[in-house]
């Protein structure tokens, strides 16, 4: 070292003018900037887990306000494990609730809820949690009613859809419940009750649908007192109907429809023909004048290993028609609807919402003209292969429309869905892939500390 000295020149060559200013500038400037993008950064961090992904931080997510009028997406979304739930975001009134998924290889099923106001999505937990049982949405989409099918169960469950409460509506001795129809105007739900015992035939307490079916008795529910009254006369009570009026009800028993008033007094009956049931919920024309069947679902209340025509485990993929009987000699029935495959309401007394299925087997829901025959598609149901983790075909069933809002029904074009929050564990791969990548850009912004060489 003391050699490569000594070859040194005793004055070192001068530097140009203004170098050292000009090397202390750059210096100085690029300390500056190292220290704005470390800053920058961290602000940046500060402020995402702030407002997004600190737990603990509320994200109030209000319910759609209802627009003048209700409407319908021109296509509903796929399947997302994202969905937030009623409880978490309340979404506001809805105009479908169905279930989706798949259950091919793991249990992948959703209850969902479709805002009719918003492209708004949530799961009804309420519904998973009760093992997704017999469901009734309320005729202005602002409620659901559930049952129980993990067995006989002592009350019904509102679901709120606005606020996301529940209430809890007694029944009494524990029994097996099928929700059957909701009035249009909102106040009494027709049910099916009966004690559960075990039985050979099928083998557990706990298989609610077919053994209430077989032995359930009508029941009217007061929603405004919560008191129900039952129905001696109607037994075993097998699919039902609300009138327009609100004030009568049709019931099929065997192959017979029962027309009773809210009193449970017995107004007249209609023979319904063989092979054929009453449309369930919505079998009852608007201005009175028809009732609409469809094909048994199964082989009949008696025979049939499924629980009746309550759209409940229904998936859609069975096509059949929409048939109607007289109630009157007022007007001719209607020509039957071909390739129907649930019949889901009615936007007047001359047209219905169906639905429909593909060759391909893809849903999609029309409108149609019963003095035209036309037939109009509405909306349509995404059935890709993103279920199950993109490993199957996603599948729809129990679907419901909100009735009284048909007839103000418009078409939307669909929106980027509204999920409302998305899971805390998600929440907390978030931040912990933007503190990674925090750290490492301050460790590449800092400034660099090398040691001096030594001297010796």
């Amino acid at each position: 070292m003391r050699e490569l000295f000594a070859t040194l020149p005793d004055e070192p060559p001068p530097l140009p003018p203004g170098y050292l200013d000009t090397v202390l500038t750059r210096g100085r400037r690029s300390v500056r900037r190292r220290r704005i993008a470390s800053t920058a950064a961290w602000a940046a961090v500060v402020l995402v887990l702030a407002g997004l992904v600190v737990p603990g931080v509320p994200r109030a997510v209000r319910p759609a306000a209802p627009a003048t009028t209700p409407s319908l997406p021109d296509r509903f979304a796929g399947y997302s494990m994202l969905t937030s739930t009623v409880t978490s975001a309340p979404p506001g009134r809805a105009i479908a609730l169905y279930g989706y998924g798949s259950g091919e290889t793991f249990n992948m099923f959703q209850s969902l809820i479709v805002g009719a106001d918003a492209d708004t999505y949530r799961r009804v937990d309420a519904m998973e949690e009760r093992d997704r049982p017999s469901a009734l949405l309320a005729p202005d989409g602002t409620r659901v009613l559930l049952g129980d099918d993990r067995g006989a169960t002592r009350d019904l469950v509102l679901v709120d859809l606005a606020t996301g409460k529940r209430r809890s509506i007694p029944l009494g001795d524990p029994v097996g419940v099928r929700l059957l129809a909701w009035s249009p105007d909102g106040r009494h739900v027709a049910y099916s009750a009966a004690p559960l015992r075990h039985s050979g035939e099928f083998g557990t307490v706990n298989v609610v649908e077919a053994e209430v079916a077989r032995t359930g008795t009508l029941r009217l529910l007061d929603l405004s007192t919560g008191r129900s009254t039952e129905v001696p006369s109607i037994r075993p009570a097998w699919t039902a109907a609300f009138a327009a009026d609100s004030r009568r009800l049709a019931v099929q028993v065997g192959q017979t429809a029962h027309l009773v008033d809210l009193d449970g007094r017995e107004l007249r009956r209609v023979q319904i023909p063989s092979g054929r049931e009453l449309a369930a919920e919505v079998g009852w024309s608007p201005d009175g004048t028809f009732l609409a069947t469809v094909p048994w679902l199964s082989d009949g209340p008696f025979t049939g290993s499924r629980g009746g025509d309550t759209n409940h485990g229904v998936f859609l993929w069975k096509v059949g028609d929409v048939q109607f009987l007289p109630l009157s000699g007022v007007r001719t029935p209607p020509a039957p609807v071909p390739d129907v495959v649930q019949l889901l309401g009615w936007r007047s007394a001359d047209s219905v919402v169906v639905a429909t299925v593909d060759d391909a087997g893809h849903a999609s829901l029309a409108e149609v003209r019963l003095d035209a025959g036309t037939r109009r598609t509405l909306s349509a149901f995404a059935t890709g292969s993103s279920c199950e983790l993109g490993a199957q075909s996603c599948q729809l069933f129990d679907l419901h429309l909100a009735t009284g809002l048909l007839p103000d029904l418009t078409v939307r074009n669909a929106g980027r869905p509204q999920r409302g929050p998305r899971p805390m564990l998600v929440d907390a791969l978030i931040a912990v892939v933007i503190l990674g990548g925090a750290l490492l850009l301050w460790r590449r912004t800092r400034p660099s500390r090398r040691r001096r060489p030594s001297m010796e």
